[in-house]
């Protein structure tokens, strides 16, 4: 049987859940919107480097190209963590709502019957103290009372049941959800590295010396005469 000073510390446990989570989501929405936004400047950003590549030489234009190329390359795999991050962790973190609404309704049923147990057990006593030599109507009060504490018995071990099993898949969805999280930043920041140092290298390559000389003979055209 539970013991009924369990049933707050079941309602703790079950409204903790529902205020973490639902606040560990809101977090987690910022953080992808923040990011979201990031990906939004980004864009920007690398749409300038290209309208400024094409007023340059050919040689520094190829380099601010690819140089750009691989910037945006990186915001392809931010919209990528973004979709992700939504997928994988906020939408289960969202989906708890109904797993604590499921897990409150069964509570709640468990103290309607152990409710209507009690109301026998003193129905019980009133009908012994009023008629203590009417045995027929004792006996079907004590019958009544038999059935609600069968059906109080059974709903109370379907709810330790439930409560465990809520426990249980708490902590796993937990360590589900962060270890999505994490690898999602792992592969975005891995790949965005690689992006990151092409970026590096395609700008390194510009020949300083072969954009000079462009500007030079820019400066100096040749004298036809």
């Amino acid at each position: 049987f539970l013991d009924r000073t369990l049933e707050p510390e079941i309602k703790e446990i079950i409204t903790n859940v529902e205020k973490h989570f639902g606040n560990m989501c809101q977090r987690f929405a910022e953080y992808v919107c923040s990011t979201a936004k990031l990906r939004d400047k980004a864009d920007n950003l690398v749409r300038e480097i290209g309208l400024y590549a094409d007023t340059e030489t050919s040689n520094l234009k190829k380099g601010m190209r690819q140089f750009a190329g691989h910037l945006a390359m990186i915001e392809d795999y931010r919209q990528a963590r973004v979709e992700r991050l939504k997928a994988k962790v906020i939408g289960p973190l969202k989906s708890y709502g109904s797993v604590v609404k499921h897990t409150r309704k069964d509570l709640k049923a468990i103290q309607s019957v152990r409710d209507r147990e009690a109301k026998h057990m003193t129905r019980l006593e009133k009908t012994i103290q009023k008629n203590p030599l009417d045995w027929q109507i004792i006996f079907q009060a004590k019958s009544e009372l038999q059935r609600a504490t069968m059906d109080a018995t059974r709903t109370t071990k379907q709810l330790e049941e439930t409560i465990e099993d809520f426990e249980k898949h708490k902590i796993q969805d937990l360590k589900k959800i962060f270890s999505e999280f994490v690898e999602v930043e792992m592969s975005f920041h891995a790949k965005a590295l690689e992006s990151y140092t092409l970026a590096f290298q395609s700008i390194q390559s510009v020949d300083e010396e072969e954009n000079l000389e462009v500007i030079r003979d820019s400066l100096h055209p040749p004298n036809n005469n």
